[in-house]
């Protein structure tokens, strides 16, 4: 997933545990069933929520045979399955695992339904699910889980308006529900889901700002927020402040180590990423995740460091799923070519064609690289990587050594253009980035190269931050109407929250 990908994917990244069921009371068993989330489930979901998954496992197991009555560690449990599987599964983990859902129901089943916690538990592993069957391309199978989990939350809203953490899913869901393209709402319509981005937002923030007295949740509240601000409300400024105030723990919290070195890398912050990773706890009593060597080679890629081919190989060592091995080899082709190692950087390129799978906007693009005839200009390339880690100086130095009649490829002549331009945003000089804008999407659109249709986005932000309203939804729809470019599905719901943040339609 583009990296939000990864997250919306985005739902990407909500995030769930699970743990091996046992065996339910029989019928007729004078069990009573009750939900306390007491000081132990609390201490279980601290440690599965930070990674430090048989730590957190070890907890439930003790808190069943105290208390097996207790409905908590039924909720609980699922975040086991979840993480490990968002993070580290694979297909066959995944047939394994997703079993255990039915279980889970049945057990809730038996349980207090005048309970607000009732719902509330049957919601939350539908939405998690559907964050798995995302990750597994089960997407029919992940809209069912959605819905399901939809019609609980918002039937527990009505039942039980003051139980708080109905505004921390209901939020989330909400928020991703307004970022549905227009082609699709009639299917939201027709089953009733209702969202909004802003409206959906504001419900987490609500959270946050006003904890239960226990503040159960506000890992993932934390987590949510900081990907819908950054994300769907194009608030990247806010979500850093918001990060660098909360004292968030990123060093014992592998979550979110993963979340703030995902940002950054979003955000042109390749030494912060860099330097969240590194200072990570490296305890073997957290979930091993492949993902972090990834993060780790991209951003040192970013600043043209040779050590990164080290850590995408630990990456395709370590990774069992199939996401990310193509873009993977696409980088270290990247960076072979870019430092001026043709073979290699041809070697690489063509183990894509043989590894992973196409499923995601980085492994597709990477698949077309993998399958073409050409490369990338290793000027343009390298001043991208450069860019792309924030390091600004030295890539404007590169592009100032050329001229646009330099390269005689019409694809180049975007990238030139659009690379001057987004140069000029990120360094706050929006005014002499708007020509450089303007004209890549006069010469790149309908064209497969993503250019003109980022183009059409930026600029789109640029309008927004200024509040010029008109100009703003006119380019993020012309960013909706670009066909059959690279990155499509990322950059199309970028454009909807954006409209969505306008109340355009």
């Amino acid at each position: 997933m583009s990296r939000i990908a990864l997250f919306i994917s985005l739902f990407i990244s909500t995030f769930c545990v699970s743990n091996p069921i046992q065996a339910s009371p029989e019928e007729g068993s004078s069990l009573n069933y009750y939900f306390d989330f007491n000081e132990r489930c609390q201490k279980a979901y601290q440690s599965l929520i930070a990674l430090r998954i048989n730590e957190g496992v070890k907890l439930l197991h003790e808190e069943r045979q105290d208390h097996p009555g207790n409905m908590i560690p039924v909720l609980l449990s699922n975040y086991e399955d979840c993480l490990t599987l968002l993070f580290a599964g694979d297909k066959r983990e995944f047939q394994k695992r997703k079993g255990k859902m039915a279980a889970r129901i049945a057990q809730l089943e038996k349980s207090d339904k005048n309970s607000p916690w009732y719902r509330y538990s049957l919601g939350a592993l539908h939405f998690q699910w559907a964050a798995v069957c995302i990750r597994f391309n089960e997407n029919l199978s992940a809209g069912n889980e959605f819905r399901k989990s939809y019609s609980y939350l918002k039937e527990n809203e009505k039942r039980f308006p003051e139980f708080s953490y109905n505004k921390l899913l209901m939020g989330m869901e909400e928020a991703l529900i307004g970022t549905i393209p227009d082609n699709y709402k009639w299917v939201t319509n027709m089953l009733g889901m209702r969202g909004d981005v802003v409206k959906g937002s504001a419900k987490i923030a609500d959270f946050l700002n006003n904890p239960s007295k226990d503040n159960i949740f506000k890992e993932e509240a934390i987590f949510y927020y900081s990907y819908v601000h950054f994300f769907l409300l194009s608030d990247s400024k806010g979500t850093w402040k918001f990060l660098n105030n909360a004292g968030i723990d990123f060093k014992n919290n592998h979550l979110f180590t993963f979340m703030k070195a995902n940002l950054a890398l979003d955000d042109n912050k390749a030494a912060i990423a860099e330097q969240t990773i590194r200072n990570r706890n490296t305890s073997p009593a957290y979930l091993p995740v492949p993902m972090f060597e990834h993060q780790l080679g991209m951003s040192l890629l970013q600043k043209m460091d040779e050590e990164c081919l080290v850590h995408f190989q630990r990456y395709l060592n370590t990774n069992k799923s199939s996401l990310f091995i193509k873009d993977t080899y696409q980088k270290m082709s990247y960076y072979c070519l870019a430092s001026g190692n043709l073979p290699k950087a041809m070697r690489y390129k063509n183990q894509i064609k043989l590894a992973g799978a196409a499923q995601i906007d980085a492994d597709k693009q990477a698949q077309r690289y993998g399958e073409s005839n050409s490369f990338p200009h290793p000027i343009l390339l390298k001043a991208r990587l450069l860019c792309d880690g924030g390091y600004f100086d030295a890539a404007l130095e590169l592009l100032s050594k050329q001229q646009l009649s330099h390269f005689k490829n019409l694809a180049d002549q975007l990238e030139f253009n659009y690379r001057y331009a987004r140069i000029y945003t990120l360094t706050g000089q929006t005014t002499r980035a708007i020509p450089y804008y303007q004209k890549t999407i006069i010469a790149g659109a309908g064209r497969q190269e993503h250019y003109a249709a980022r183009s059409a986005l930026e600029l789109g932000q640029i309008y927004e931050q200024r509040q010029q309203r008109e100009p703003a939804l006119e380019n993020y729809k012309r960013c909706l109407n670009m066909k059959n470019h690279d990155y499509k599905s990322s950059l199309d719901q970028k454009a909807k929250a954006g409209i969505n943040r306008l109340g355009g339609s």
